[in-house]
């Protein structure tokens, strides 16, 4: 089942890389607002030689963790 809030990620990764599918590291890092290289392939483990789809990412970015969400 699709998470309700993959779409609207999608769109979003998407309209910033305007309409590139494949995105870097350094892609990812901007979009997310990362500092660091390393925290987004400790974040995003799904990168293949060096580049992650914006459909990966927007799975990542909808996925609610198993443990549920904590503040």
């Amino acid at each position: 089942m699709e998470s309700s809030f993959y779409r609207v990620n999608l769109e979003s990764i998407l309209e910033y890389t305007q309409g590139r599918h494949l995105l870097s590291v350094t892609d990812v890092q901007r979009y997310a607002g990362f500092t660091d290289h390393r925290t987004v392939k400790r974040n995003f483990p799904y990168f293949v030689n060096g580049y992650i789809s914006a459909e990966t990412l927007a799975k990542c970015l909808s996925n609610v963790p198993v443990n549920g969400l904590h503040r």
